[in-house]
C-alpha cells in the first residue's frame, strides 16, 4: 500500500529524478498491466509519495526501462554491473553442476560405494544439485523480456519453469539435514550400516517430500527476482531453508559437543597409560561431517538473508550483497566436490603411507632374517 504525504517538496519521490524519460511508451511491469513509463512519471509527479518509501525505491529501480538515469535494477547502474549479475552466478552454477557430476560419476562407477548409505545420500544430493544448478545457470534468460534485463528473453512460462526447478534443487539443501542425522547416528550413537538401514527410507524421502511440496506450492508465485525467476511470495518460501539450517546446526552442535567430551575423556585415559585407537574412527568421521556441512553453511545463509531482506521491502538496490549472495547460492555442488575429493585424497594418502610402511617393514624383516641365516651358516662352517 502507498503512503502519501510529504512535508518538504525536496522529499517528494520522482520516478525519473532528472525528468529524462526517453521511452515514454514502454510498459513498466510493476504496478499492473499496460502501465507506461509516462504513466509512472505522471503518477509520482501528481501525488506526494516520500522518496524514502518502499514503493518509491522499488519504482525507481525500474526506471531504467524508461531510459532514465538512476540506480538500475538490483543497483546495477552500469552495463558492466548488469553483465556481472548474469555471468558471475552463471559461472558458479556451472562449476557447481560439474562438481556434482564428478561426485555422482565417481560413486556410481564403484559398486561398493553405491551400496553405502552415505554415498547414496551423496547421490541424491548431487542429482538434485545438478537440477538446481542448471536452472541457476540460466540466470536472466527465462525472465520475461518485458523487464529489459540483460539477457532476458523469456516469458511467463519459462519464468515459472526456472523457478520450479530452482525450488526442486533445494532438495539438496534438505538432504544436508539427512546427512547431519547420518553423522549424528554414526558418530554419537555408534550405529553401524545394518542399523542405519532401518531409517534409510526416512533419510531419503523426507527431503524429497519437503522440496517437491514447496516447488509445486510455489507455481502461482514464480516471478522475476532480479537474478532469476524464483518464488516471489513473502516470507514463507524461505522458512523451510531456515529450518534446515537451524536443524543441521543443532544436530552438528550436539555431535561436536559429544566428540569434544569424548576427546577430553580420552586424553585423561591416555595420560593414565591407556590407548585411544577406539576414538580415532569417530574423530575421522566427525571431521568428514564437519567439512561437508561447512559447504552447506557457505552456500545458503547469504541468499536466505537476502530473501528475508527483500521480503521486508528493503535491499533491492544493494548491488554488492545481491551479487555475492547470487554467486554463492549455486555453489553447494562445487564445495561438495572439493570436500569429497579431499577426503578421497586423504584416504588414499593414508593407505599409501600404510602400505609403504608395511612394505618397508617387510623388506627390513627379510633382510634381517637373511642376514641372521647367513651368519648362522657361517658359524656352522667355521666352528
Amino acid at each position: 500500500a502507498f503512503e502519501f504525504g510529504v512535508e518538504n517538496e525536496a522529499d517528494k519521490c520522482r520516478f525519473c529524478p532528472e525528468n529524462d524519460v526517453i521511452y515514454r511508451d514502454r510498459h513498466v511491469p510493476l504496478f499492473g498491466e499496460n502501465i507506461t513509463c509516462w504513466n509512472m512519471q505522471a503518477f509520482f509527479e501528481r501525488l506526494d509519495v516520500h522518496k524514502d518509501s518502499v514503493n518509491c525505491v522499488l519504482a525507481q529501480s525500474f526506471n531504467y526501462i524508461c531510459g532514465c538515469a538512476g540506480p538500475g535494477y538490483a543497483g546495477a547502474s552500469t552495463s558492466a554491473k548488469r553483465k556481472a549479475l548474469v555471468w558471475v552466478p552463471r559461472a558458479t552454477a556451472i562449476l557447481s553442476g560439474l562438481g556434482s557430476l564428478f561426485v555422482l560419476i565417481d560413486i556410481l562407477r564403484v559398486r561398493k560405494r553405491r551400496e553405502g548409505i552415505f554415498h547414496q545420500l551423496m547421490i541424491q544430493m548431487s542429482v538434485f544439485d545438478i537440477m538446481g544448478s542448471v536452472a541457476y545457470a540460466l540466470t536472466s534468460l527465462p525472465i520475461p523480456s518485458e523487464y529489459f534485463f540483460d539477457g532476458a528473453s523469456g516469458n511467463e512460462a519459462s519464468c515459472t519453469a526456472q523457478g520450479f526447478f530452482i525450488q526442486v534443487g533445494t532438495v539438496a539443501c534438505y538432504t544436508n539435514v539427512s546427512l547431519a542425522v547420518y553423522y549424528f547416528l554414526v558418530v554419537k550413537k555408534g550405529w553401524r550400516e545394518s542399523q542405519l538401514k532401518k531409517v534409510r527410507l526416512c533419510l531419503f524421502v523426507c527431503p524429497i517430500t519437503v522440496g517437491m511440496t514447496f516447488a509445486f506450492a510455489g507455481i502461482p508465485f514464480y516471478d522475476n527476482m532480479l537474478l532469476w525467476c524464483n518464488n516471489a511470495a513473502g516470507w514463507w518460501p524461505d522458512i523451510p531453508v531456515a529450518i534446515a539450517i537451524f536443524s543441521a546446526t543443532l544436530i552438528m552442535g550436539s555431535v561436536c559437543w559429544d566428540v569434544h567430551k569424548t576427546h577430553q575423556a580420552t586424553k585423561k585415559y591416555t595420560q593414565g597409560g591407556g590407548g585411544n585407537s577406539g576414538n580415532s574412527v569417530s574423530t575421522k568421521v566427525f571431521w568428514q561431517s564437519f567439512w561437508y556441512l561447512m559447504s552447506f553453511y557457505m552456500t545458503w545463509p547469504p541468499y536466505l538473508a537476502l530473501q528475508f531482506i527483500w521480503a521486508s521491502g528493503r535491499g533491492y538496490g544493494n548491488y554488492g550483497f545481491i551479487l555475492y549472495a547470487g554467486a554463492v547460492v549455486p555453489l553447494q555442488g562445487a564445495w561438495n566436490c572439493f570436500v569429497y575429493a579431499r577426503n578421497r585424497q586423504l584416504k588414499n594418502f593414508r593407505e599409501n603411507a600404510s602400505n609403504a610402511v608395511s612394505s618397508l617393514g617387510s623388506r627390513l624383516a627379510k633382510r634381517l632374517s637373511s642376514s641372521a641365516a647367513q651368519d648362522a651358516t657361517t658359524a656352522t662352517r667355521n666352528p
